[in-house]
């Protein structure tokens, strides 16, 4: 996964529930593209996003980000 798309998931992760406006903000990247960045996401079950346009992590995403940080630990 690319490194944007892992530092939205945390971000989400962290938050809960967030706006995709919210998250690109707290990114520093556009709206357009955060909200690209968080359907790819949905896309791979990595979160759900409502159609309010409020991202939640699905227990896929949480474990990948689990692997991560044991990957990056060895």
């Amino acid at each position: 996964m690319v490194s944007l798309a892992q530092e939205a998931l945390a971000n989400i992760s962290e938050r809960g529930v967030v706006h995709y406006a919210v998250l690109a903000d707290m990114m520093r990247i556009g709206h357009y593209y955060a909200q690209l960045v968080c359907r790819l996401l949905g896309r791979d079950n990595y979160i759900v996003i409502d159609a309010a346009g409020r991202c939640k992590i699905t227990p896929k995403g949480k474990s990948f980000l689990k692997e991560e940080v044991i990957s990056a630990l060895t």
